[in-house]
This record gives C-alpha cells, sequence and structure tokens, in this order.
C-alpha cells in the first residue's frame, strides 16, 4: 500500500469512531485470545499430554527468539516512519518492522497448536490472520510485513518440531 491509502483508511477509521473501537478491540483481542489459547494448550498438553509439552514450549520461543533476531537485523523501517503518517493507534517503534512479530508468533503457536488439536489450531489460524489484517489496516505494518511474519513462523514451527522429534529420537537411540 501507498501513503494515499493507509492515510484514506486511517481517515476512514477516525470518521468511524464505533468502527475504530471494534478495530481496537480485535486487534487487541486477536492477540490476547492467541496467547490465553496457546496457555490452555500448554496447561492441557501438560496434565494429558506430557510428551508434546517440551516441543510445544520450545518451538514457539525459538520462533520468537530467531524472529525477533532477523526483525532487528532487517530494521525495515515502519509504514509510517517511512511514508509520514500517524499509524491508527500510536506507537513509538521506528524500525523493525519485518517480520511481524504479531504474525510469527501467532503462526508458530497455530502451527504448534495443530499438533495437539486440530480445531484449536484452526482457530489459532483465524486469530493470526486477523491479527495480520489489522496490523496493515492500523498502518502499522507493510502487507510483506504479516505475509512474512506468518510465512517465516509457520515455517519455522513446522522444521522446528520436525527437528525437535529427529532430536528426541536420536538420543533416545
Amino acid at each position: 500500500m501507498n501513503e494515499q491509502r493507509y492515510r484514506a483508511i486511517i481517515g476512514w477509521f477516525h470518521a468511524h469512531p464505533a468502527a475504530k473501537g471494534l478495530l481496537y478491540l480485535i486487534s487487541r483481542g486477536a492477540v490476547a485470545a492467541v496467547y490465553l489459547l496457546y496457555g490452555c494448550l500448554l496447561l492441557w498438553l501438560a496434565v494429558w499430554h506430557r510428551p508434546l509439552f517440551p516441543p510445544a514450549v520450545l518451538v514457539p520461543a525459538a520462533a520468537f527468539w530467531a524472529g525477533s533476531a532477523l526483525r532487528t537485523y532487517l530494521n525495515r523501517p515502519r509504514p509510517y516512519t517511512a511514508l509520514g503518517y500517524q499509524p491508527l493507534f500510536p506507537k513509538k517503534e521506528k524500525g523493525r518492522s519485518m517480520p511481524s512479530r504479531h504474525c510469527f508468533s501467532a503462526a508458530a503457536i497455530a502451527v504448534v497448536a495443530f499438533y495437539g488439536s486440530v480445531p484449536l489450531g484452526s482457530v489459532l489460524v483465524v486469530l493470526a490472520v486477523l491479527i495480520a489484517v489489522s496490523r496493515v489496516i492500523t498502518g502499522v505494518h507493510y502487507i510483506s510485513d504479516v505475509l512474512a511474519g506468518l510465512a517465516f513462523g509457520g515455517g519455522f514451527a513446522l522444521v522446528g518440531w520436525q527437528l525437535y522429534w529427529l532430536a528426541v529420537a536420536a538420543l533416545v537411540g
């Protein structure tokens, strides 16, 4: 998107306070729901499916660490910094836009959740997409930032999960 599109979208939400409030709730609520559901998943795995608990913790944590390091390395400017506008909801950070941390975290958690519960994984995928859309609409990420975040988090979790079990198999013997 370009500056005019971002300004038009943000202007529309400023002119429609109810829609802006709903977007805020969706934006914050989807993130909160991902972490709440992830916590419930971890609790469920810890009690009833103990072998799945360690990779369910380690894989998203490793994705978070690796994605955060990649963001710092790339240090892509935020669209509101590069294009000179104010995002819909104030944000101070100037760089580290790609990949979106919200998106890669949600995607990694969603992929890991599929190994424990397909329905929960499906719900988390929907929430990850809502997060991605809201990050673009609010003007804090480019579309490429959120797509890269979803791809990075999902891909990292798929590979990380498999590597975990290969390592366990090698250790057990």
